[in-house]
């Protein structure tokens, strides 16, 4: 077998060596210094004073692990980390996995696991977090409330089995896609991913634990939004956008499910999340072409002929503009019995600007509404003109003045924070916990019977049976892009945000919604891979 973790550095490759990351000297088995010179996707690996001659190229088959010193533990139950001496490399080359370990200085190993945790995925998962309770599921992943031992700092987790994901039609790609893109991203406005994990029949993303709900869940709890809220929400949806745009990143399934909230009742702590369809404008090949939520869906995409054909960010904008539409009149722009009638609406991508509900709005919040809507991607406004048009720009320099004046760290790479998330969770009884707007379940009771740390003594040894013993099944927008109901709109009881009194009628939830929901299924996306 001639595979290596450290290989060779090819001609011309050495002139990559600048725009240097960090530097480290670790040691190997034998005692020699090995100097890693690390870089954005690259790490270079050579003798003490010598220029480096190996390399390591950073990619989802490179793994890395922290080696811990092992501790005297205290019973069963205390699963405390011992010192940090090490760091391990695992190339996984399909048919088996080769290893290359290093020894070192505990911090210098903390600065270089702060460095890849952003970059590749980390060997192993049990043994650094307790697993609390199961918190949502779908066909091939599975959320779980999380802690990370070694400083208390909790997370939802979404687990995959990596059997069953790869099975699926561009499974494994989709995967890769959406970390990749997710690793890409660092904005308030965005669902953050810390880390990822793996082991050999799983996968672990360590996400940004959400307490707030959906905007679905708002709207419906909801019984209308003032127009001074609807700016809240818009705004900081779109500076997430603005950070994706940016990257020349498209989102393209935005829905009000997949608008999230760090926390209940406050509206600018507003998250895009669901990534599982992203892409970035300027792939040789989309992974899916004609993709989407119909109801949400920008034209140029649902009416998608050609897979080599190309399409830009601004689609995001116009299915913005879809829900932007529900706040301001409290129903769907394309209102239809059957699945077949909203595709043919949404194709046809004609929009009722006449309704009673839209009346008596500003005129400035109907021109952005109609500039976001317009059906020719050419014309419509993007996202840096949206955030300078009259209705909302006051709104988002507020938004972005206060984040800006807030003490945090939002670097992806740097991962200790967000700490006081977890001691809110444990204090709150009943709080919801939500994950990619699927399902949110209770916390923890506060009582002492239900407590994380009673569950963790009853439950840790069977939860770190998870990864061997259990098939993780399930609905996953990774791979067939389900969803709940897209008739789910129409079934909300919610209100136009009028500068008057006057109420508009409760949405009626159609025939189609009804009888989907007797059934207790879901409807696909239209996605296309051919």
């Amino acid at each position: 077998m001639n595979q290596k973790v450290w290989i060779s550095i090819p001609k011309g490759m050495s002139s990559m060596h600048n725009n240097e990351l960090m530097k480290c000297t670790l040691s190997k088995k034998n005692g020699k210094y090995r100097v890693l010179y690390c870089y954005d996707k690259y790490i270079f690996y050579g003798k003490v004073g010598v220029i480096a001659t190996k390399y390591l190229k950073l990619d989802f088959d490179i793994k890395f692990e922290i080696l811990y010193q092992q501790s005297n533990r205290n019973g069963e139950t205390d699963d405390s980390l011992g010192q940090i001496i090490g760091i391990q490399f695992h190339f996984d080359y399909g048919n088996g996995m080769i290893s290359s370990k290093l020894g070192g200085d505990e911090n210098q190993i903390k600065e270089l696991r702060n460095f890849l945790r952003s970059r590749i995925n980390q060997y192993k998962f049990h043994q650094y977090f307790r697993v609390f309770k199961k918190i949502g599921k779908g066909n091939f992943a599975t959320v779980y409330f999380t802690e990370r031992i070694e400083d208390g700092q909790q997370f939802a987790v979404k687990a995959f089995s990596k059997q069953a994901a790869y099975n699926e039609e561009n499974g494994k790609e989709s995967i890769i896609n959406e970390i990749q893109i997710m690793r890409e991203l660092n904005n308030q406005h965005l669902m953050k991913l810390y880390e990822v994990y793996e082991t050999e029949n799983s996968l672990y993303l360590v996400l940004e634990l959400l307490s707030g709900g959906s905007l679905h869940d708002l709207i419906r709890e909801k019984k209308g939004l003032k127009l001074k809220e609807v700016q809240q929400l818009l705004s900081g949806i779109l500076l997430g956008l603005e950070e994706m745009h940016q990257k020349d990143i498209m989102h393209r399934d935005l829905k009000l499910e997949n608008i999230l909230f760090k926390q209940k009742n406050q509206l600018q702590s507003v998250v895009i999340a669901d990534f599982g369809l992203a892409t970035h404008v300027n792939e040789a090949k989309y992974l899916y072409y004609r993709c989407g939520t119909p109801g949400y869906v920008a034209p140029e995409i649902i009416n998608q002929k050609d897979s080599k054909q190309k399409y830009s960010s601004v689609c995001d904008v116009y299915s913005l503009g879809l829900i932007f539409y529900i706040l301001l009149s409290g129903r769907p722009a394309f209102m239809a019995k059957t699945y077949r009638m909203i595709v043919k609406q949404n194709r046809d991508a004609a929009i009722d600007f006449t309704i009673k509900q839209l009346k008596n709005l500003p005129e400035e919040t109907m021109d952005l509404l109609k500039k976001m809507l317009n059906k020719d991607p050419k014309s419509r406004i993007d996202v840096a003109n949206c955030l300078k048009h009259s209705f909302i720009n006051d709104m988002a320099r507020q938004i972005q003045e206060t984040e800006i004046n807030e003490d945090s760290d939002n670097d992806l790479g740097q991962i200790d924070e967000d700490v006081d998330v977890g001691k809110r969770i444990n204090k709150i009884n009943q709080q919801y916990f939500v994950f990619e707007a699927s399902r949110h379940l209770n916390s923890p009771n506060s009582s002492s019977d239900d407590s994380p740390g009673i569950i963790l003594k009853k439950t840790t040894k069977k939860q770190k049976e998870i990864d061997s013993s259990m098939m993780l099944s399930g609905q996953s927008p990774l791979f067939k892009a389900r969803i709940d109901s897209i008739g789910s709109v129409q079934s909300l009881d919610i209100l136009s945000p009028q500068l008057t009194q006057q109420q508009s009628p409760a949405i009626k939830q159609s025939k189609f919604a009804q009888n989907k929901q007797k059934g207790n299924q879901s409807i696909l996306k239209y996605i296309t891979n051919n």
